[in-house]
């Protein structure tokens, strides 16, 4: 699906007043890739009470149920390579109709590269987890930060320019966390070198994480208890 849609992006200002602006969105999400993916998970067995990971190709490409061998209670991978906040969100009822036990949340980094407004994408942050709360009320939610890339490492072009607008995106993450009354995890720390980009130690490509980063990932959650 390639469509364009025009939002009106309203923006309080800091002294006064409401200014608007307008702006076209790319909201496309449903390509090829995306719909295979889709008709994957409609063809799998039904799990109720399952441990979701949530997100784009970072998400995906986690191998999740060995990661989590020894874990007490099913975990389910819903990562789609290239989905973006728009593609979650249409998606959102599909992931929680089987009520799971908790949800982890990571995008950002797609709409980033369509240099969305973050406006856009916490406002599309904010109604995932407001359906989650809606139709699975009991859902845990988690929201992961968005990853840093390094640009130094990068070869698209669509890349650049792009790392910098990480750090707001997360900021507004964390404090949609707050007023939502759901977790919010930091992911950065871990990946991120002196210069707040993702370190080499961790990628190739400078978007993706290697296999072994995802050990250090789930250590985390079991470190703070949230697994």
């Amino acid at each position: 699906m390639n469509r364009y849609i025009l939002f009106f992006i309203f923006l309080t200002g800091s002294v006064g007043g409401i200014t608007a602006q307008q702006a076209k969105i790319d909201s496309s999400y449903a390509n090829w890739y995306y719909q295979q993916r889709m008709a994957y998970f409609e063809k799998l067995p039904t799990i109720q009470r399952a441990v979701i990971f949530l997100g784009n190709s970072i998400t995906e490409r986690a191998e999740w149920q060995e990661l989590l061998a020894d874990y007490r209670y099913p975990v389910l991978n819903r990562g789609i390579g290239g989905d973006n906040s728009f593609g979650i969100l249409a998606r959102i009822d599909d992931v929680v109709r089987n009520k799971p036990r908790a949800v982890f949340l990571m995008d950002g980094i797609n709409d980033q590269f369509r240099k969305l407004p973050h406006e856009v994408s916490i406002q599309n942050y904010r109604r995932i987890v407001r359906k989650i709360k809606m139709k699975s009320p009991r859902t845990k939610i988690y929201i992961q930060s968005a990853l840093p890339i390094n640009e130094m490492i990068t070869t698209e072009d669509y890349t650049r320019g792009r790392n910098e607008l990480v750090p707001e995106l997360n900021k507004k993450l964390s404090q949609l966390a707050k007023e939502e009354d759901v977790v919010f995890i930091d992911l950065c720390p871990l990946f991120q070198d002196d210069e707040g980009r993702l370190s080499k130690e961790y990628t190739v490509d400078g978007v993706h994480l290697i296999p072994t980063a995802y050990i250090k990932w789930v250590k985390l959650l079991k470190d703070k208890k949230y697994l």
